[in-house]
């Protein structure tokens, strides 16, 4: 059985979900991805474009590889009772690609929670900044404030004290 290590090391994000290229798909098969083409093509009906889909031009250009088709973790559960003698194969691939998905997903979410937390970081360092001079915010003195207490006079010397 491939580790789920191994399973999300090949998995790719496209069109918003989880998918395996053929290649990495067949490697774990012991195919050739040709032969899994071939075998998609011979049964349309069954592996429609949300399942089983072909990389447009664009995103074959990002891809180490090459793919030609990426299969989502239910197109690559299709294909038991298809392949005969593999399906321990694929029955053994396809918990780990569950689990894989899992760490793609948890990731994202994760990274969204990231990005909030830098953007409500950002509006406190902006309320804690200082004003371009340098100065802290005027009207606003900090510490004990001496204004108008009288300076220099004996406890007895000030007013309403008799001394």
């Amino acid at each position: 059985m491939a580790a789920p290590v191994e399973i999300l090391s090949r998995l790719l994000w496209l069109r918003d979900t989880a998918a395996l290229p053929d290649k990495a798909l067949a490697d774990q098969l012991g195919m050739d991805p040709k032969t899994l083409a071939t075998l998609v093509q011979s049964h349309p009906e069954r592996f429609n474009e949300s399942l089983v889909f072909p990389l447009t031009a664009e995103e074959r250009q990002k891809i180490p590889d090459a793919p030609v088709l990426a299969f989502t973790e239910a197109g690559a559960a299709l294909l038991t009772g298809l392949i005969p003698g593999n399906e321990p194969a694929l029955l053994a691939l396809l918990p780990a690609f569950a689990e894989a998905r899992h760490v793609l997903t948890a990731q994202a979410e994760l990274s969204a929670r990231v990005a909030i937390l830098e953007q409500q970081f950002e509006v406190i360092l902006k309320a804690l900044q200082v004003d371009e001079g340098g100065d802290a915010q005027a009207g606003h003195p900090i510490g004990f404030v001496t204004k108008g207490l009288p300076r220099g006079l004996k406890a007895g010397q000030r007013p309403g004290k008799k001394g």
